[in-house]
């Protein structure tokens, strides 16, 4: 299996809905549906993942999450775990930029 960045999900599923308008449609209408059926990849029900479209009159700007550590990253550190708390799951943090199988 082969392991995609952050960017190359993104850029294929650009380019996918670009040139596909039913998989543009169900992009928007249940994300994690067209994700898991172009990529492959299960989207937790933790996660929620938000598809907006650029139009002439409206442009979405979006900011990486907060420096801060959420809750059960802090328990994860103060317990001394080395492992993602996601146990293998997507982060809530994947437009970082992290690789998933």
């Amino acid at each position: 299996m082969t392991t995609k960045t952050h960017e190359e999900m993104r850029t294929e599923l650009i380019g996918r809905a670009a040139q596909d308008g039913g998989f543009r449609a169900q992009l928007m209408a249940d994300p994690k549906a067209a994700i898991k059926d172009a990529l492959g990849i299960d989207v937790p029900e933790s996660v929620s993942v938000a598809v907006h479209e650029d139009t002439a009159t409206t442009a979405h700007l979006v900011l990486p999450p907060s420096p801060q550590l959420s809750s059960a990253e802090l328990t994860a550190v103060a317990a001394g775990h080395s492992e993602s708390v996601y146990e293998g799951q997507m982060p809530p943090h994947w437009h970082e930029g992290p690789t998933w199988s």
